[in-house]
This record gives C-alpha cells, structure tokens and sequence, in this order.
C-alpha cells in the first residue's frame, strides 16, 4: 500500500481526496506546487504529507520546514493535524497576542518545523531566535489572507532568509494572478481543486416581516443550543450581538481580532466543548476553525465577497455532515454575488434551552505536571461524580479548562476546593 494511504487510513480516513490523489502523484518530481484549493479539500493533510517526504530524521541541529499562516488559530489548526501524524519530528508554534519566552525556549530545542504567524516569525527571526539557513521546505497557507492582511513585506524578509530552498508550497484559496516579485518561481506546478456544491447544505432565508433582532433570538431559541456560528461583518456588531443574548441569558461567546489571544483561544474551547453552543464572530471565524458537529450558519450580514461568504458557510457540513445555513431577506440587495436557491424558514415558538455543559477553570497544566487523566480522577473521586458528568478536558501549559454537567456544578465547586490536584493548591472557578 501507498505509504501516504496508510498514513490517512490511521487518521481514519477511508480515501484519498481529489487534491491528496493529484499532489502526491507529482510530488516526488516537482518542488515548486501551488494549489489552489477550497476550505474542506484537505489542504492541510495534503501538504503535510507531502513535505515529510523531503525531510530528513538525521537532520536534528536547525529547521527544515517552516509553515506561515495568516491567523493564530489556523496556525494552532495546522499544529494539531502535524502531531495526529505521529511523526518523529519536533515542532513548535509561534504567533503574537501569548508570551514570547515560551516560544524561545520552545525554539532553543531546534525543532524540525516551525509554525507561525508571518508577523510572530520575522520578528523571531530579527531578534536572532529563529535560523533559517538551512531550510529547505516552506509552506505559506491562505498566501490570498496572508497578503490581504498585509503580511508582504514579514513574508519578503522571511524568504529571503531561506537560502537553501529546495521545496516550496503555496495555498490559496483564491487565484493570484502574479505571486509578489520576491517569490522566485522556476518551474512551478499548479494544481486547481473546483470548490464543490456541497449536497449536505440546506439554504434558508429568513422573511421580512418582523425585527431583525426579534426574528434572531427566536431562529437561535428554536435551536435548543445545538452548535451554532453567527457571523458579523464588523467587531462592533459581534459586541453588540453578545451583549444582548447576554441580555436575555442566552449562553454565547465571541471571536474577533480585536480580542485578546487569551480570549479568543478561551472562546473556541467553550463553542467546542458545548458550554457555549453560540458563536458570535466575525470573518476572522470564516478560516481556521476545524470544529465538527457546527449545525447552524447565520449571518447576520452577509459578507461583501462571495469568498467570505462561501468560507463562512464551509464551517458546517464537513466531513459528510449535514448543516443548514440562514441569511435574511433583507441583505439580498446589498450584495454583489448570487446567493444560492433558498427555502423559506418558518421560525418555531420554542423556549430557549440551556446548553448542558459549562466550563470550569483549573489554575494548573502541563507545566504543573497535571494531565487529563489526573483531572479526570480528581474530580471523580473528590466530586463523587460520573465521568458521563464530564465533558471534553482541555489542559493547556499553565491552565486547564473541563467542561461539567450544568446541573451538578454549584454543588460540586465547593468540594472540589477543599482538595489539592498532585499536592498542590489550585485555583477552580467557573470560566468567564
């Protein structure tokens, strides 16, 4: 069998994609590929996959590979699939809005791949942590966001360090029509997946005739807290939004640059565990999130490009799921694109329903020597309670974030603080 089929197949995967079949076909000739592919295509497995095949597990004293992504979480997306492959190589990640010491230490180890935000590497590279004269593998996911968010010119510096590049892919999800002058393409190949009509969506509008607002809290109240994304196309709307289902008690969570990482990375956790079922972001929510089960799109406003619009809509139905997707009636005239065959939503009268899981907030991580089955344990055995009654347990470096059932947390906090985690005191309160 194919090494790279085998690979898939321990993820879990039954079958290559359109993308995965064409790349690793032409990989072991060509070194300079450009894909232009859609959310959801497999990219990331694709060129994952693909450099490992020129890597070398001898080479242990700088970089080979050095990936850019345009955002924080895409990064951290990009990260986690590196290590499900359960390679023998080291890898660490870098990007701003977190303490830098971590990512120097984490660095001073020369691990084999590096990610990173364009923004985080060059001025890594600057301060003189990061060598890249031996690298000889770079991948620039989303190039198409990485130039809209004006990362040329940290994109320049850092290819102009890579002075044994051997390997190069480029990911964009849109076409370029000319790559940045300091790009040195020779004999590139390109490769063109076609954005597929995704059969699992259903489209819906939702009819004039009411409130906006009025006609929202009741299309989010029929969902009975199943998974949901609401997007925005400006942060101001985001905050406002979250403020009034805070309002109304509706349990929600926000995402948006303009959040601290800390904020932003507590956000996602909590829309992933289900204790906050509700997300309200804007088109920063469009790339980077691999969350499944997300069952609702709603937009609030529809996005000016129909790319936004159609990467915005690839966050539900993924991986053979089904998922619908919601827009109002009133923004059909404020765009450009045609929108797609739409059914008419007939809102329900359903009562709200709270989610059934909130998160809890432990003062201890990895580096206090505390993993999952030791939080599992504790909160068992010192709660006395089920593990049917504990949800998804995230530990993180210095934190640790565990998602309880709703209706046992008031009793069970109190207990909980009257224990130490491995001999230590740490703090547990519910996460804001």
């Amino acid at each position: 069998m194919n090494p790279k089929v085998n690979l898939l197949k321990k993820l879990g995967f039954d079958s290559l994609t359109e993308i995965q079949q064409i790349v690793f076909q032409s990989n072991k000739i060509h070194n300079e590929l450009v894909l232009y592919a859609p959310t959801g295509s497999g990219k990331t497995l694709t060129f994952l996959v693909s450099v490992l095949d020129k890597m070398n597990e001898t080479t242990i004293n700088s970089p080979q590979t050095i990936i850019l992504s345009p955002t924080r979480e895409l990064a951290i997306q990009i990260e986690k699939v590196f290590k499900s492959l359960k390679t023998n190589y080291s890898v660490t990640t870098c990007y701003g809005g977190h303490a830098i010491k971590t990512e120097i230490n984490n660095l001073a180890a020369n691990p084999a791949v590096i990610i990173g935000t364009p923004g985080r590497i060059a001025d890594l590279l600057k301060r003189g942590y990061i060598q890249l004269k031996s690298t000889s593998n770079l991948i620039i996911d989303e190039f198409d966001k990485c130039l809209e968010l004006g990362f040329l010119s940290e994109i320049e510096q850092i290819y102009h360090q890579l002075h044994q590049l051997k390997y190069s892919i480029y990911c964009s999800a849109t076409k370029m029509e000319n790559f940045p002058s300091f790009i040195q393409l020779t004999k590139p190949v390109y490769f063109e997946v076609a954005r597929p009509t995704n059969t699992n969506q259903t489209f819906y509008k939702l009819a004039n005739g009411k409130g906006k607002l009025e006609m929202l809290t009741q299309l989010i109240n029929g969902f009975q807290s199943e998974p949901t994304i609401l997007f925005c196309n400006f942060r101001d709307d985001v905050d406002a939004l979250k403020a009034y289902f805070d309002d109304l008690d509706i349990v929600c969570t926000s995402f948006h640059g303009g959040m601290e990482q800390e904020e932003r990375e507590r956000s996602l956790l909590k829309f992933k565990n289900g204790s906050a079922p509700l997300l309200i972001c804007t088109d920063l929510g469009a790339r980077g999130i691999d969350i499944s089960g997300i069952q609702h799109i709603v937009h609030y406003q529809l996005p000016r490009e129909e790319a936004s619009f159609i990467h915005r809509n690839g966050r539900t139905a993924r991986m053979n799921e089904s998922g619908a997707i919601y827009f109002f009636e009133d923004a059909f005239e404020t765009v450009d694109y045609d929108l797609p065959k739409s059914n008419l939503f007939k809102l329900s009268n359903k009562q709200y329903q709270e989610p059934k899981w909130v998160t809890i907030y432990f003062s201890g991580g990895k580096k206090n020597k505390i993993n999952k089955i030791d939080l599992l344990g504790f909160i068992c055995q010192k709660g006395n309670v089920t593990k049917e009654q504990i949800g998804m347990i995230t530990v993180m470096d210095f934190q640790s974030y565990v998602a309880i059932d709703r209706t046992i947390v008031s009793q069970l906090l109190p207990e909980l603080r009257k224990h130490k985690i491995k001999g230590q005191k740490v703090r547990i309160a519910i996460s804001l």
